[in-house]
């Protein structure tokens, strides 16, 4: 089956975050910022769902340096 057939497999923001290891602040801040995009669910709430492919996409985009371990 092509990746054109396949149906997307939404994420919720919280489960992005684990998923890719980071703050549910930072897939917010990157939604509200327009750099990631947010599709809404229903009409009138204010929730939304993300497509794993962008936030995948997003998060190589970035760059991240490494934390300092606490020694």
């Amino acid at each position: 089956m092509s990746e054109l057939n396949e149906p997307i497999r939404w994420e919720r923001p919280r489960d992005a975050a684990k998923r890719c290891q980071i703050s549910i602040d930072l897939i917010r801040q990157a939604v509200k910022a327009g750099d990631l995009q947010a599709y809404p669910v229903g009409r009138g709430t204010r929730e939304y769902r993300l497509d794993p492919a962008e936030v995948d996409a997003w998060m190589k985009s970035r760059a991240w340096e490494p934390r300092a371990v606490a020694q």
